[in-house]
């Protein structure tokens, strides 16, 4: 069963599909380097004498240490494996990146950076100070993750503003993609619309475990003898402190597979399993299924394949520029 976050996201309010490419890609990185914070256990940073310039790029060094940086984090963050000249190429490219950005006026200021190392810290439960510290026992600095972030940020908005309308995909390239995996097309236009109930039975955050207990049990019961939503519902708001929402409707493609399926697999007028969380102990009730006209979730899933597809491509023929006109000066 997928963790609660994405049950309640599926109670929260309907809201349009505005993810792109780009921001998957630092979203991907943000969450990707908060849940592997802990995994790897390297020496502390090196001093500052013993680092040297590798090559000036518009007039910024970049040293042995910060190709030494880029290895461990890499390896961290992606768990994967970089030698001296692959990690210093992402450096130079990461340089062009924000310097490019920054001609064209897109540029990511100081505190919205900290916000986003503070949103990297809260997916791992730590604090901005915290996730410092942890970076520093792997080896790996912040300035040095921030600037990775910085330039994922800035060239990601870059490439969308450059070539935003360039990277729209048609319906008859999803409708040739889908026909080529063998998915029947008609189908692909439809999905199912699903109306759902969260039910919260309130357990303080500082009650003792046996509370939570004892309220879980209570949540296996209610789930037990709700057989649908009028009496089920009216049922949950006559025990003590628990909160019905609102019904709130979503469709398959607006959803993680994974609660695609806890929701497919929950009959109309049951609820999921009760699941701990920290407001309390929760449930869903799946007041309604139906099938509606609109995109599937593999129709969906596709077009955003070709979308990230078109953008590596327009983001790739950039840097290829900005290199070519770029003042790059090795030091040997």
């Amino acid at each position: 069963m997928p963790a609660m976050g994405g049950i309640s996201a599926a109670t929260s309010a309907r809201k349009p599909n505005a993810t792109t490419p780009g921001r998957r890609s630092v979203r991907a990185f943000v969450i990707a380097s908060a849940l592997a914070l802990s995994a790897l256990a390297v020496a502390g940073t090196a001093p500052a004498h013993a680092q040297q310039i590798l090559v000036m790029v518009q007039g910024e060094p970049i040293t042995s240490f910060d190709v030494a940086q880029r290895i461990k984090m890499v390896q961290l963050t992606e768990r994967r494996s970089l030698n001296q000249k692959q990690a210093l190429d992402e450096l130079i490219d990461e340089r062009l990146k924000i310097f490019t950005a920054d001609r064209y006026g897109v540029a990511l200021d100081d505190a919205d950076l900290n916000k986003m190392f503070a949103t990297m810290a809260s997916r791992s439960g730590r604090t901005s100070d915290q996730l410092s510290q942890a970076l520093a026992q792997s080896g790996v600095s912040s300035a040095a993750m921030k600037k990775k972030m910085r330039a994922d940020y800035v060239w990601n908005n870059y490439v969308r503003g450059r070539f935003g309308s360039a990277t729209s995909v048609r319906d008859t390239d999803v409708f040739a993609a889908l026909g080529a995996k063998g998915t029947d097309t008609t189908q692909a236009q439809r999905t199912t619309e699903y109306t759902i109930r969260q039910i919260v039975l309130v357990v303080s955050r500082t009650a003792p475990p046996a509370t939570r207990s004892q309220r879980l049990s209570e949540a296996n019961a209610l789930r037990g003898r709700f057989n649908d939503c009028d009496s089920g519902i009216e049922a949950a708001r006559a025990m003590r402190e628990v909160v019905v929402r609102d019904p709130v409707i979503r469709t398959s493609a607006d959803i993680s597979a994974p609660l695609r399926k806890l929701l497919n697999d929950t009959p109309i007028g049951r609820t999921t399993p009760p699941e701990v969380t920290q407001a309390g102990v929760e449930l869903v009730a799946i007041c309604n299924k139906r099938e509606v006209i609109g995109d599937s979730a593999e129709k969906r899933e596709v077009r955003d394949q070709l979308q990230a597809k078109q953008f590596e491509a327009q983001s790739k023929r950039l840097l290829e520029e900005a290199r070519k006109t770029a003042l790059i000066e090795y030091r040997r």
